[in-house]
């Protein structure tokens, strides 16, 4: 299993932060190596990536949330297998956010990535691509929303 973290620091609101995290539709305009992103359900999305001239698709199901502190994900079906958290933490005005990406390289390219924290690298762009946004847009445009309702929500309720 191979492992890599980043975190930033942006100048904006943690709903705004948190908010643009939770559109997904929006992370190609971003992050470079997404290519589509598509809500498939309340928890779920589909992912196509392109890193280093390999193609992955995957989807990913939100596995826990608490609203403007965490978000985590885990892939259920493609290559890679990963988990990830992205958490957040508010000063004042700016929001630090930390993503943590765990995933397992499959073939020797992967491994070879891995080793060379090719990872690391491409997180780093990620996230630094996600600031840059979120700067200069403020928050989420309406591409699309995951709805997460808390855990101890009542399923009948509504």
């Amino acid at each position: 299993m191979a492992r890599a973290r980043h975190s930033e620091t942006i100048h904006a609101p943690i709903a705004a932060v948190y908010q643009q995290w939770l559109d997904v539709e929006a992370f190609p305009l971003f992050v470079s190596a997404v290519r589509t992103v598509s809500v498939t359900a309340e928890l779920y999305s589909h992912w196509t990536l392109s890193l280093a001239n390999l193609e992955r698709e995957f989807d990913i199901e939100i596995v826990e949330q608490a609203p403007e502190e965490r978000i985590s994900w885990r892939s259920i079906t493609g290559e890679p297998a990963h988990t990830a958290t992205a958490s957040t933490e508010d000063a004042d005005d700016r929001t630090t956010v930390t993503v943590t990406l765990e995933w397992t390289p499959d073939g020797p390219a992967e491994r070879s990535a891995a080793l060379l924290k090719a990872d690391t690298h491409a997180l780093r762009t990620a996230v630094r691509g996600f600031k840059r946004y979120v700067e200069t847009h403020g928050g989420p445009e309406g591409h699309s929303h995951v709805v997460v309702q808390p855990l101890d929500a009542d399923p009948s309720a509504g």
